[in-house]
């Protein structure tokens, strides 16, 4: 296991992708947490004295299907902060993007499509791998319409949704310089895995400390599927249905996890 002090922004840059495993629940963040990480973001932003704040942990573990153009990393904890602060990139571009022309935004800011190939999209990334984070089910959707400018999709993920619409108006009435200054102070704990040799359930279970707290099933869930590859952990998923299904009266446990 390696684990280092980095900011976040480093840890984003490079033709990379962080995918949310099958079995991990969906974005759960509310507003009150969006809140709490602007107020975070434009406190360091607006103060040159504050180096960095610490935003919490991001640990991830190398996917199987990796190629040599884009490394894939399977992300075992830090969806909540990932995905919110994606929300909060996204953002910050489309403001950019809307007042480009207007007014100077100063050098301190990138341009919409720098920001698009440092911290959202891998420039020569095909299909699935456009992206630099993969969520699943609805998030995935939802997500990948706001990363590509497109209107929100039918079955859209209400958090998803709900917290980019409360982000957004928050951006449109800062300065993207203070915004933009403060991403860039945010700092992780990065902990990469080292496949094969440590446990990825044990170092989960004794970082998910903080943010929204995970159920006993979510716990139990997570440390069946998370000792399988993701091909097997995509394929029970899509034969079972949902995980939490695995737990109703009667239920049976699918034989290739019972051992």
């Amino acid at each position: 296991m390696k684990a280092e002090d980095t900011l976040v922004t480093n840890l984003l840059e490079g033709a990379k992708q962080f995918i949310v495993p099958i079995f991990q629940r969906d974005y759960s963040w509310g507003t009150k947490h969006c809140k709490q990480l602007w107020k975070d973001v434009i406190r360091v932003g607006s103060d040159p004295n504050v180096k960095g704040h610490f935003l919490g942990s991001v640990v991830y573990v190398a996917a199987e299907d990796n190629t040599a153009t884009i490394t894939r990393w399977l992300l075992i904890d830090g969806q909540q902060r990932m995905t919110t602060l994606t929300l909060l990139l996204i953002a910050l571009r489309d403001q950019i993007n809307q007042a480009q022309g207007n007014e100077d935004g100063g050098d301190e800011v990138s341009t919409p499509e720098e920001l698009d190939d440092y911290y959202l999209r891998n420039r020569h990334g095909k299909g699935d791998r456009r992206h630099k984070l993969h969520l699943r089910r609805a998030d995935h959707d939802t997500l990948n319409a706001l990363l590509d400018g497109k209107e929100f999709p039918e079955a859209a993920s209400e958090r998803v949704k709900e917290n980019f619409i409360f982000l957004r108006d928050l951006v449109a009435q800062a300065d993207v310089q203070t915004v933009y200054a403060g991403i860039k102070k945010l700092v992780v704990v990065d902990v990469c895995l080292t496949r094969g040799q440590d446990d990825p359930q044990m170092i989960f279970e004794s970082l998910n400390s903080t943010g929204v707290d995970l159920t006993q099933a979510d716990l139990i869930r997570n440390f069946v599927l998370m000792r399988l590859d993701e091909t097997s952990q995509t394929q029970l998923y899509e034969e079972y249905g949902s995980p939490s299904s695995w737990h109703s009266v009667g239920a049976t446990v699918p034989s290739s996890i019972s051992s």
